[in-house]
């Protein structure tokens, strides 16, 4: 098969993919940032009467950054069934697993803002619950655009998945159907199709945030395969890959290995 090998650039292109790359950028740390000053104005769990608005305000806004960061990190380490799939189970586990940092860190930024103030292993437990409902907010936030399944009505079948227009339109028109894997390639992402690939100016990670979940999922931090263009998946002794239709073989990392089985045909 001849591989078709284009750059897919051009000024426009270049210039909506740099705005885009820096708002997905900026969305967290200003999202923790909002979202620390709505908890100084609401004052939570008694820290209006407590503690003076001079206080209070960077004292929520430095917890909800430390809260956004550890719910990240506990989102990178946790397993799940899709690395971009968010069920209530796992908005759960994210911010039980987060909240054990957190609420010790909590309890040391209360003995600052309040000299004096100590937390002993039973005052701990009961602050638990309520830095994990903090955090369950906060992981919920942080996922504002994922998709959700609609239910078709009674009857009629449901919509079936495509690729978003906004994506196709960087492909050459040769290359918009039969994608088969994306390749993250410096800051490109090369598609591969049954008809060749081509590069597109994008992140491996913006692609596979605005592609829908049904038609493929991450493998790998470098690649991502598309459900019906894998062939099938073949494993030996501490290595695992996927072979798609065009014979590529598709590296599968450990992280990725429980979705793939899940999700991908044997």
């Amino acid at each position: 098969m001849n591989s078709v090998r284009r750059f897919v650039t051009g000024g426009r292109m270049r210039l909506a993919m740099r705005e885009w790359r820096m708002l997905r950028k900026w969305r967290v740390p200003l999202s923790a940032v909002a979202f620390g000053a709505m908890l100084g104005v609401t004052g939570p769990f008694g820290s209006q009467s407590v503690l003076g608005p001079a206080v209070r305000y960077p004292f929520w806004m430095i917890i909800a950054v430390a809260g956004f960061g550890t719910a990240a990190a506990a989102e990178r380490i946790l397993p799940s069934l899709s690395p971009r799939k968010r069920t209530v189970a796992r908005y759960f586990a994210v911010a039980a697993v987060s909240a054990v940092p957190m609420t010790f860190f909590v309890a040391w930024a209360m003995g600052v803002v309040r000299p004096g103030r100590t937390f002993g292993p039973v005052q701990l437990l009961g602050l638990f619950p309520y830095v994990a409902l903090v955090q369950l907010l906060i992981a919920r936030i942080m996922a504002p655009d994922d998709p959700v399944a609609v239910v078709a009505p009674a009857g009629q079948p449901a919509a079936a998945p495509e690729y978003p227009p906004e994506f196709l339109s960087k492909l050459p028109a040769a290359l918009r159907s039969d994608i088969l894997a994306l390749e993250a390639e410096d800051h490109y992402v090369r598609v591969h199709t049954l008809n060749g690939s081509a590069l597109v100016l994008m992140r491996l990670a913006d692609a596979a945030a605005i592609i829908d979940p049904r038609l493929g999922l991450r493998v790998h931090r470098s690649w991502w395969v598309a459900k019906d263009g894998v062939r099938q998946l073949e494993r030996t002794p501490g290595r695992a890959i996927a072979r798609l239709l065009d014979d590529t073989a598709v590296p599968i990392s450990r992280t990725y290995l429980p979705a793939a089985r899940t999700v991908l045909k044997d």
